[in-house]
């Protein structure tokens, strides 16, 4: 599963983190919890769990197409 995280820091807004998570009993959890409007949980399981792939530029698009778009300030 490959994610688009976009966390709210306090010294830089909108900072973009692509991740990605290979384990398939967490991507099971994540899309599960997803699915019952838990998007906090999932994203604290990608911010902690997940492999980083990039970090994405405002600006930029990611090289590779995110399955998942989180916003942390939304959640």
């Amino acid at each position: 599963m490959i994610a688009l995280l976009i966390m709210d820091n306090r010294n830089i807004a909108n900072l973009r983190v692509l991740v990605s998570l290979s384990e398939k009993a967490l991507k099971h959890r994540v899309i599960s919890l997803l699915e019952q409007d838990r998007g906090r949980e999932a994203f604290e399981i990608l911010k902690s769990r997940a492999e980083v792939k990039e970090y994405v530029p405002v600006g930029r698009k990611p090289r590779i197409k995110p399955e998942v778009t989180l916003f942390e300030d939304m959640l």
